[in-house]
This record gives structure tokens, C-alpha cells and sequence, in this order.
């Protein structure tokens, strides 16, 4: 399972180095495949290409009459770009993906236990900022959903 970040850079022809701390938890059944998309509040997801299956099968469910899901799966679907991890364990962002998430030289990679995010550090610090309620407040309520499973 993905966890941690690193502090990372993105090189001239949008190459990125996926830190070993993250490659080492991609399966053998993702065939060094990954899966960019736009995440929520401006980050790019990243999906193994196994984890990425299970997503599918879950938006799959998806009411297309359903106005708000349909938006929801045009937008989700339409940045998906699959790429592969070359022999120097770099991935390409796609350009639409760079301009989505404003993504410069120096980039964030989170890992989120079935995936990781890519964040511009002054957007993710923006968003660390935002928050108006602590760690400690939000910890509380997050816990009350763990603990009830």
C-alpha cells in the first residue's frame, strides 16, 4: 500500500522518476502500467493498473440518468491516459494533465494506500491551509467511520 511522499521533479520532456518508496508496492498483475487522471482539488490521481480495474468495475454502477454521475464519469474518464513505466522507472504526464494540475518542475507525490496523488506544492500547501477545521477535529470524525466498519 502506497503511503508517504516525496519531493520529486518533472524534467523537460515531462518525465517523472516514480520513488522506489511507491514502485515497490506495484503488483506484478499491473504490469508496470499506470493510470493518470484528474484527481479533486487540482492533483492528479494515479492508479496501478490493477487497482485501476477495481475502479472501473465500481463506475460501472454509475445511473446514466442520473445528471450529477454522468458529469461526474465524462469528466473522470476524459483525462485517463495509461502509461508505462520505462527502464529508468520514469512515467510521462500528458500535457493536459500538467495544465490541469498546474504542475511545474517540482511536484508532490502522495501515496494514498490503492493509489497515489501529484500535487504542485504551493496548491497542496493552498489546500493544507484551507482547511478550517485541525487535524485533531477531522481525525475525530474520520475515526468514528473506521471504528464503525
Amino acid at each position: 500500500m502506497f503511503q508517504g511522499h516525496s519531493n520529486c521533479s518533472i524534467d523537460a520532456k515531462s518525465r517523472l522518476i516514480l520513488p522506489a518508496k511507491f514502485r515497490k508496492y506495484i503488483k506484478p498483475e499491473a504490469d508496470n502500467k499506470l493510470i493518470l487522471t484528474r484527481g479533486m482539488d487540482e492533483c492528479l490521481l494515479v492508479y496501478p493498473l490493477d487497482e485501476w480495474e477495481k475502479v472501473k468495475t465500481g463506475l460501472t454502477r454509475y445511473n446514466q440518468f442520473n445528471s450529477d454521475q454522468r458529469f461526474f464519469i465524462r469528466q473522470f474518464l476524459n483525462f485517463v491516459n495509461e502509461c508505462e513505466l520505462d527502464s529508468q522507472n520514469r512515467i510521462v504526464i500528458p500535457p493536459q494533465l500538467l495544465q490541469f494540475a498546474k504542475l511545474k518542475k517540482e511536484v508532490i507525490v502522495l501515496g494514498l494506500l490503492d493509489k497515489m496523488e501529484i500535487w504542485n506544492p504551493e496548491i497542496k500547501n493552498a489546500y493544507d491551509s484551507s482547511m478550517t477545521k485541525s487535524y485533531e477535529e477531522i481525525a475525530e470524525k474520520v475515526s468514528e467511520i473506521i471504528n464503525s466498519q
